[in-house]
């Protein structure tokens, strides 16, 4: 992953070298490897490359540097980079990058899994390379299939590019949302980048807030949804899409976006799928998605935390034949060792505990919030981003995780039981528990189990977060300022059982984890990827009949079944994963002269009593939208206070 910034500016607004340094020094924590600048005149259809201080310097005697105004040619295109070398560690992968012809010139961010498959068909269509990197591959591909492109690329990525064949500037993000990009749009032009931060200084004295979505965030625990951010002006450009614009407007309406993906619509009828084709497609596919995964010219860490789909991954690959170094967390009631240390039966892994986590967070609040750009939900993303760390003071840039399978295999059956009891019994189908009962009985059928399932109730981190921001205080919501956080919410409910999975990868739960995900890995950085949602896996999760998720008392079925030949029992038929729950009551009670005086920070905003409450009362009834809302006064704190 890397950081991209830029400009396309109206006819009458010429860009300036103050702009691209202050965009430029937003992004720079993202690649600290090697940087680069394009500077385009779409009006001349000319064109100049630049270094900054710390180009690589087997570049820097053959650019001149951008602080040289003299040098700076004309333009209202700026494509601003910076690097983290993953794939093609020279300078091949340099950017901005033109292609072999000279008529199409990109930024990128991100990495094209599936670039040497690629590389084979353009070279088969007479296409040479300079290079080994995944860029050339992205750059050389659109010139020859333009738009055709992104179908065919397996990966996650944020582009600009300006097309001189076409005279078009365009954007593209993947799938799933994994590469953020956002854009704003001032008087004088279209601005886009890897982070808010960069955005907003840009032009930090017009900027607004989007209340909206701070008190919908605050009541509902949901964000990131709609394309929107904290301020009004800055949104974020949607997945799947790539957007054109033509050259005589820089206006986001009149582009043409192109939507090249989308998610299943419905689910596949039993009787036209079996079970063993399934499990046959989720193993291959599955297999696939990791070794593509595996693909790096640096060091490759796992995250191993003792569940089903992190155990899975570290299987795979080292079925594969690949060398695999684990990290596993000792965190205070997560009981994940034995588990993790499990696969140590099966597998020859480089196996590491991360224990004693140094928890500084009551001291690192204010600045891990500018890091974060905007509040976040749950403090845990600060330990998270202290075991990362860990691993890239070991030496590794990438770390391979199982996060995503509990969305795309409906592991969160909490959330989706109660819609698919009642379309399996239409279906006449009726060997299920009743849904009331379902969750608690499965969980005591033998009393083996007992100890788990007790476990379990005290640290489910996600049902206890679903049962705020989607059951409790109906009523009392509905009294509520009706923010499109809330409104989404409230038409959960009435989502047949395969609507509640889209509503999940499109407002509930990705877009926040995508985008958070992102902030407190490349502030390291370090690079997050996940074979679970590739593309591929989550297509086939989303298309499986029910029945394939959840047999008898068993969620992820389809899952287990397939890894059968490959984990331990002990993982693999386990009840639960207790998973790394944050102790909000407990750490806002002992932390209480900290955190409350920081309420005082949201005096300024239209927060109605119910939305807001006290910190004694919420403590005690609703400890994690406390938590919310100390996120958000720590946010206005120390995000508002810059500009």
């Amino acid at each position: 992953m890397c950081g991209i910034a830029g400009y396309f500016l109206n006819k009458e607004t010429l860009g300036s070298r103050l702009e691209i340094l202050k965009v430029l020094e937003s992004i720079r924590k993202r690649g600290p490897d090697d940087e680069g600048v394009c500077l385009i005149s779409a009006k001349k259809q000319k064109y100049n490359f630049y270094k900054t201080e710390k180009t690589i310097p087997a570049l820097s005697n053959s650019l001149s540097h951008i602080d040289n105004i003299d040098n700076a040619i004309e333009h209202d295109i700026a494509l601003v980079h910076t690097r983290y070398a993953i794939i093609d560690l020279s300078e091949g992968g340099h950017q901005p990058f033109i292609s072999h012809d000279g008529s199409v010139i990109a930024v990128f961010n991100g990495e094209i899994y599936n670039y040497i498959e690629l590389r084979k068909e353009l070279a088969a269509l007479g296409v040479t390379f300079r290079t080994k990197s995944d860029t050339e591959v992205l750059v050389e591909g659109y010139r020859v299939w333009r738009d055709t492109l992104w179908q065919k690329m397996n990966g996650f990525w944020a582009v600009a590019l300006y097309d001189f064949y076409n005279r078009t500037f365009m954007i593209s993000r993947d799938r799933i949302g994994v590469a953020p990009l956002y854009y704003r749009e001032l008087s004088n032009g279209f601005y886009f980048a890897s982070t808010i931060q960069t955005l907003v200084d840009i032009s930090p004295y017009n900027i607004e807030i989007n209340e909206d979505v701070m008190m919908g965030f605050i009541q509902t625990g949901i964000k990131d949804h709609d394309n929107t951010t904290y301020y009004r002006s800055i949104k974020s450009v949607p997945a799947a899409t790539a957007v054109t614009f033509p050259i005589e407007s820089y206006k986001f309406q009149d582009s043409k976006k192109n939507t090249f993906w989308s998610l299943p619509l419905s689910r596949i009828d039993k009787k036209d799928y079996s079970l063993p084709e399934a499990i046959r497609d989720y193993r291959d596919t599955f297999f696939n998605a990791v070794e593509l995964r595996l693909r790096a010219d640096v060091k490759i860490a796992f995250e191993l935390s003792g569940g089903l789909d992190s155990s899975s991954v570290v299987a795979a690959a080292s079925l594969l034949g690949h060398n695999i170094t684990t990290y596993t967390a000792d965190v205070k009631g997560a009981d994940e060792l034995p588990y993790a240390r499990s696969m140590l039966e099966r597998y020859d892994i480089d196996f590491h505990v991360i224990s004693r986590i140094e928890n500084n967070f009551h001291n690192d609040y204010g600045e891990f919030s500018l890091l974060m750009n905007e509040p976040y939900d749950n403090p845990n993303d600060y330990t998270h981003n202290r075991m990362l760390n860990i691993m890239k003071l070991d030496g590794f840039k990438v770390v391979v995780t199982g996060a995503g399978g509990d969305e795309v295999f409906a592991g969160y059956e909490s959330a989706f039981w109660t819609k698919v009891y009642n379309e399996l019994r239409k279906k006449g189908i009726v060997s299920y528990f009743h849904a009331d009962w379902y969750e608690f009985l499965r969980r005591f059928k033998t009393l083996k189990n007992l100890s788990q399932t007790m476990k379990h109730y005290a640290f489910d981190p996600f049902k206890f977060l679903y049962a705020w921001i989607f059951q409790r205080n109906r009523n009392i919501i509905k009294k509520q300022h009706p923010t499109t956080a809330l409104k989404h919410m409230q038409r959960y409910t009435e989502l047949s059982a395969h609507e509640q999975s889209l509503f999940h990868f499109k407002v509930g739960l990705l877009p926040y984890y995508m985008r958070s995900s992102d902030y407190f890995t490349m502030a390291i950085p370090i690079e997050h990827r996940f074979p679970l949602l590739d593309y591929r896996m989550v297509e086939l999760g989303l298309k499986l009949p029910y029945e394939y998720l959840f047999n008898g008392s068993w969620t992820k079925y389809i899952t287990r079944k397939a890894m059968e030949p490959y984990l331990p029992e002990k993982i693999l038929w386990r009840r639960k994963k207790s998973g790394f729950y944050f102790p909000y009551q407990h750490y806002l009670y002992e932390n209480r002269t900290t955190f409350e005086p920081l309420l005082s920070y949201l005096k300024n905003f239209n927060f109605d009593q119910e939305t807001m409450g006290s910190y004694e009362n919420l403590l005690k009834t609703d400890a994690v939208k406390l938590w919310r809302l100390i996120s958000t006064a720590i946010w206005i704190k120390f995000n508002l206070a810059k500009l």
